[in-house]
């Protein structure tokens, strides 16, 4: 007697909520792992749904937490309407990586063959897009990506994997510790000045002391930084905001060479920083709503793109040519 088909539209981690759990999933068949592993790889296989070029993933050969490479990751079945429509683009993608900034490698998980190892990755529907890089993941939120879109989320998840890298480089002391809750982001000697490209940053140069003062800087620095899209180090940030400003904090009172290098005399001092201008101080009292007003007309500054065009193309050249 044939197996009824997987239902196009149904997504594999629906069924297994209407299965009731794993245990009727694995039973499903045309869900249960098979052990055949012909094309593709030696050990893990896409049963002739993707080529080659998309590299097979499973439990037995996926990234490793030390690679430094970075990965495109979906989570598929070769059932769902939607995998199947986009099939051909994800292929285009895998042949020409390039496109996806600093040649990231595309592979594929097929959870027909791997419910269980895709349940234990947390994957609820198909497809599910992850970019992997040593040991830190970030979910694509929405729709299969298009490749553009893909390749601004590879290069904006990239630098959220250095910034956390980077916030870990510093001592746990200071206001700003807790990595699940804290956004701004704690900065020392080992990662300040930081990076201008491609987004600003808003620095607080602060010494702790007033518990009152403190508490206000630290709540005020955070609700920022979330504002602009920042995430606490250890958490999940497929939800968050675009970046458009970075926001950090250096305690001075155990990283004093950076705040005498920087001219830092005074607590706290509020220093907005971005690619091509010197640094700008924060002159006010420390007031939240005058710092989140401040900030505001800071980022309005910055020429968009086609302003810089514009500005450069008035510069008058040293010596004016006379006409033919």
């Amino acid at each position: 007697e044939e197996e009824e088909p997987l239902p196009p539209l149904m997504t594999w981690g629906l069924l297994a909520r209407l299965c009731g759990g794993l245990g009727l999933l694995l039973t499903y068949p045309a869900l249960a792992a098979k052990k055949d592993t012909s094309g593709g790889s030696k050990v893990c296989s896409h049963t002739g749904f993707y080529s080659k070029k998309v590299v097979p993933l499973c439990e037995k050969h996926f990234p490793d937490p030390a690679s430094k490479n970075v990965w495109v990751v979906q989570f598929y079945h070769p059932q769902v309407q939607q995998v199947v429509s986009q099939r051909e683009s994800f292929e285009e993608l895998a042949s020409a990586p390039e496109k996806l900034g600093g040649g990231a490698k595309v592979g594929a998980v097929d959870c027909a063959q791997n419910a269980e190892f895709c349940q234990k990755q947390g994957v609820r529907e198909a497809p599910t897009t992850r970019i992997l890089l040593g040991g830190q993941s970030r979910e694509f939120s929405g729709s299969q990506p298009t490749a553009e879109e893909l390749r601004a989320f590879v290069e904006e998840s990239k630098q959220r994997f250095k910034d956390m890298a980077e916030a870990l480089t510093c001592d746990a002391k200071g206001l700003f510790t807790d990595q699940m809750k804290d956004v701004a982001m704690p900065l020392c000697t080992a990662n300040f000045p930081p990076s201008l490209e491609p987004v600003p940053w808003l620095v607080s140069f602060y010494e702790p002391g007033d518990r009152n003062k403190d508490k206000t800087m630290r709540s005020t620095l955070n609700k920022l930084a979330e504002k602009y899209g920042n995430v606490p180090p250890k958490k999940d940030a497929k939800n968050s905001k675009p970046l458009k400003l970075r926001v950090g904090a250096v305690d001075c009172s155990h990283s004093k060479s950076d705040c005498v290098k920087h001219g830092v005399t005074s607590f706290p001092t509020v220093r907005f920083y971005r690619s091509g201008a010197p640094p700008v101080d924060f002159d006010e009292k420390f007031d939240k709503d005058e710092l989140k007003k401040w900030t505001e007309q800071r980022l309005k500054e910055i020429p968009k793109p086609e302003q810089v065009e514009v500005l450069a193309a008035d510069i008058p050249e040293s010596e004016p040519k006379g006409e033919l």
